[in-house]
């Protein structure tokens, strides 16, 4: 390399310290460098490096630092050889401070020719970060500032958009973010301008949108993820600051910057011009970015550029197309975002843009491209669910008739792949097809009659949900008429009812959600949401909500984002997160009190009578259903099955074939001789097989309850370990419930472990739901034979339809109640209140329902459940005290904001009349 091209400080005379690393990158210049010997080379030159007597340390390390420059420019960098030497320089805290301080030097650097920009940048962003703590809030902060405004502002307006050099500069981004964030007082933004920040995301958009992803071979691939993760991590803090102002964005109002919402504008630009001649095909590195983008933040953008005519239906249909194109993406980038969500939220944008010819024709254009992306596995979930909204949409025949005229196909080669969540979506589809177009003549569809004839039909209440949809996609007018009074739904984002049914669930927790609604929540950011979320339900006008927000805060790490979950799970996921946040502020816990259970497992060794207590706590009582062995005449019970969430990661999911599940004409008897009789008397003693046949208790929750807290005899190959004893013996094992909560949740136990199979089976298992149900106390373990009796009054249900734990729909069946003080003292009586009020709240439907049609629904649809039960606790005092409990006070802010949103809605409404 000529003095032409590069910077000489120093002059060319080398030290024993260049001449040892000279020798060592030659040596190393085509291949890796051993562990073993990066170890023994550190100390030698450290040796060198710091040697005695003190001599001119700075010649010695610019002519170090030129020495690696060279490398640069002659495209022979080797990251560890780079590592090895910049750590050491760092070692010396007056030459650093000196060399990162050179400003003019490195202006010079940046001046100079690079065949590879990359190089440069890894070389800059390694200074960086091996600048010395001590020195970061100095010299380190000043020299980042200057590359940013000297060299990041220059490069950006350089196209070929380079993502090996972006993701080295976003990794010099980020290391700053952490630092400014772990090591100084004040605050400081990656960029102190938005410009700067809003030109780095979109070179992040430009450069996402010409990468072509290199899928084989499987490393390349690999390493591609590998830096578009870096770059989104380092985008995603972009976005949430604003330099504009004083504070990030984390206390803006829903979190949305400018730099943020100005990035989703150009983003949409350049998609719905991605069929122009110029452009190729849009690269599915573009889909990392929507798993960064909130809903609200797209629907704000949505409306402000149809609004100045940026965006119409011609280009909102290229933005769809592509995206739709783009579903046989890697599946790293596709399960990051919310996919289907994405592709059919779009869709909807067009009913609300009045854009409906525009609509049909994407319709038209990509179902059968969708149809055959049913064929595989990696794409079948993302496919059908578009369809869905496709078919649900559509007022004519021609989309249903195109998949008829598939299925047989279809249905062939399912029978070969044994896909039951397909196979079952499949049949909720030809359902939905024939309830939105009740006037098609079936008599000539031969593949339909035997879907109806063969397989079972789906949950009613989701087929009148899929029609409700499809009547209000055509609809001129917002349904405000028909809105029950304080109640109010919530959006399904796709694949989120688990979220809605556990957020409406604790919604009607009256005195949980007086709490959330009335506390202070500054620094708890789940619960602040949830507040919000309650505020909505209790406020709005709307008659749905969207708890997007709330889904992307409080939804485990491990759930994947556009897959259904575990509703259970997630329920005392969630309880967990909350009562963490609520220690942050002055006791009481009072959600600790309102539904923490508290249990001891007693052990008693048979041989030497000893007990062992093993004391729990949990949200919620996990139980198992007993099966009747109609061979042998007895019950099957696992007393120490343990929970889905615990063991089913790597474990397969079938449907099962339960024999315990009624037939239709058996379930309809069940459904009229449970509304007739309700249920059994409380007042009676614990059933046992003298009283009542095992084959009867069934189909009674409370026996289900009771049976949970029966002795289990350990023995056999299921012996106790006693430690008194010091060996393997026979046992009793049975547990107590030492709490009564406010609140007590069952949850049951629907898919059951096959160990034989290694797969979970759904549990089609009948039960009567009673609305009264008697819980026994025990405070102390020695104290067993003294227990309590505790009356609960049912809340409300979860029900699961469907036939997988991951796949099928959650919906909720809830109760309002009104205490009648008279019937308290009553204890024959059944019930404590003066009404039977209830709603069936099924995502964004909320309709008027009852305890009968709840069962008759249960009993008649073998795949509807009941899932999750919400108990509540009912004295004397208790029902005294629920008057004060719906004397609610809403925090200002949030009445402000939500009545602001009323008044919007109210505007739109009165638009859309007109």
């Amino acid at each position: 390399m000529n003095k032409s091209s590069h910077i000489s400080t120093f002059g060319e005379s080398e030290s024993l310290f260049l001449t040892a690393i000279k020798r060592f990158s030659n040596e190393y210049e085509y291949r890796e460098i051993p562990l073993e010997q990066m170890q023994m080379l550190n100390e030698k030159f450290y040796q060198l490096w710091m040697r005695p007597p003190q001599l001119d340390r700075n010649n010695d390390g610019y002519l170090a630092v030129e020495y690696l420059e060279k490398l640069l420019f002659d495209d022979k960098i080797n990251d560890h050889f780079f590592i090895l030497i910049i750590n050491l320089l760092a070692k010396n805290q007056n030459f650093y401070h000196t060399l990162l301080n050179d400003h003019q030097r490195f202006k010079q650097l940046f001046n100079l020719s690079i065949r590879k920009p990359v190089y440069l940048t890894r070389y800059i962003e390694l200074l960086y970060y091996y600048c010395p703590l001590n020195l970061i809030a100095t010299v380190g902060l000043e020299f980042y500032r200057f590359v940013i405004n000297t060299y990041f502002v220059k490069y950006l307006h350089h196209p070929p958009y380079d993502i090996d050099w972006l993701a080295a500069f976003s990794i010099l981004l980020y290391q700053f973010y952490e630092n400014t964030t772990k090591n100084l007082t004040s605050s400081e933004f990656i960029f102190t301008n938005q410009k700067d920040a809003i030109n780095y995301s979109l070179h992040v958009i430009d450069t996402f949108l010409h990468h072509q992803l290199k899928i084989k071979p499987n490393k390349d691939l690999i390493y591609d993820l590998k830096l578009i993760s870096i770059i989104i991590k380092t985008i995603n803090i972009v976005w949430k600051q604003d330099p504009s102002t004083d504070k990030s964005s984390d206390d803006n109002q829903d979190g949305i910057t400018h730099i943020q919402l100005r990035s989703i504008e150009y983003l949409f630009n350049e998609m719905s011009n991605a069929k122009s001649p110029d452009k190729k095909m849009l690269s599915s590195t573009i889909l990392a970015l929507f798993s960064l983008i909130q809903l609200d933040a797209a629907d704000i953008t949505l409306k402000a550029m149809f609004f100045d005519d940026r965006l119409n239906g011609e280009r909102l249909s290229i933005i769809i197309k592509c995206l739709i194109e783009l579903i046989d993406a890697p599946l790293p980038l596709i399960q990051s975002m919310p996919y289907e969500t994405w592709v059919t939220g779009l869709c909807s944008a067009f009913t609300t843009f009045k854009q409906h010819d525009y609509l049909i024709k994407v319709i038209d254009e990509t179902t059968a491209f969708l149809i055959g992306h049913l064929f595989y596995s990696e794409t079948y979930d993302n496919a059908i669910q578009i369809l869905f909204w496709f078919v649900r949409y559509d007022k004519r025949m021609q989309t249903f008739r195109i998949i008829l005229n598939r299925l047989p196909n279809l249905l062939e080669q399912l029978s070969t792949n044994n896909n039951d969540d397909l196979k079952t979506k499949i049949i909720e589809l030809c359902h939905m097809g024939v309830a939105i177009h009740p006037e098609y003549d079936l008599s000539n569809e031969i593949i339909l009659k035997q879907i109806f004839h063969s397989l079972p039909q789906p949950d009613l209440n989701i087929l009148l949900n899929h029609k409700t949809i499809h009547e209000r996609f055509h609809s001129m007018t917002i349904a405000t008429d028909n809105k029950i009074k304080n109640r109010v739904g919530i959006i399904n984002l796709g694949n989120t009812c688990y979220v809605n049914s556990v957020l409406q669930a604790l919604y009607q927790c009256d005195l949980f959600r007086k709490y959330i609604l009335e506390h202070c929540f500054e620094q708890q950011t789940v619960l602040r949401e949830l507040q919000i979320s309650f505020a909505q339900l209790n406020l709005s006008k709307r008659p749905y909500i969207s708890a997007a927000n709330l889904v992307q805060i409080a939804r485990p790490s491990w759930f994947a984002i556009n897959e259904q979950q575990d509703c259970a799970e997630f329920l005392g996921y969630l309880l967990d997160t909350i009562k963490d946040e609520e220690k942050k502020s002055p006791p009481p816990s009072e959600i600790e009190q309102l539904f923490t259970i508290r249990t001891c497992q007693i052990n008693r060794c048979q041989r030497c009578s000893i007990e062992s207590y093993r004391e729990e706590t949990s949200n919620y009582l996990f139980l198992p259903i007993p099966t009747f062995d109609t061979q042998n005449e007895h019950l099957n019970y696992n007393q120490s099955a343990i929970p889905v969430s615990v063991i089913k990661n790597g474990l397969k999911f079938y449907a099962a074939s339960n024999t315990n599940s009624a037939s239709e004409d058996q379930a309809r008897s069940i459904a009229a001789s449970l509304v007739q009789s309700n249920l059994i008397s409380r007042s009676s003693p614990l059933p046992t097989t003298n009283v009542i046949s095992p084959k009867e208790n069934l189909s009674n929750l409370q026996y289900v309850f009771d049976y949970y807290f029966q002795k289990e005899e350990l023995k056999d190959d299921n012996q106790y370990r006693c430690e008194h004893c010091r060996s393997l013996q026979n046992a009793e094992r049975y547990t107590i419930l030492q709490t009564a909560p406010e609140y007590l949740i069952l949850s049951l136990n629907r898919f059951e472990y096959d160990k034989k199979t290694n797969i979970f089976r759904k549990v089609f298992t009948k039960i009567n739901y009673p609305k009264v149900l008697n819980v026994p106390i025990n405070r102390s373990p020695k104290s067993r034979n003294h227990s309590i009796s505790i009356k609960y009054c049912l809340v409300l249900i979860i029900v699961h339809t469907g036939y997988t734990l991951h796949g099928g729909h959650y919906y909720v069946y809830a109760r309002e109640i009104k205490p009648l003080l008279s019937k308290v003292n009553n204890h024959d009586q059944e019930d404590y209140f003066s009404n039977d009020e209830w709603f069936l709240l099924n995502d964004d439907q909320v309709q008027m329902s009852s305890y009968e049609a709840m069962i008759e629904n249960c009993a008649q649809y073998t795949s509807a459940t009941p899932y999750i039960l919400v108990y509540k606790r009912i004295d004397k005092q208790r029902l005294e005290e629920m008057d004060k409990i719906k004397h609610v006070h809403v925090h200002e802010s949030l009445t402000q904001q939500i009545h602001a949103d009323n008044m919007t809605y109210a505007c739109e409404s009165e638009k859309q009349s007109t």
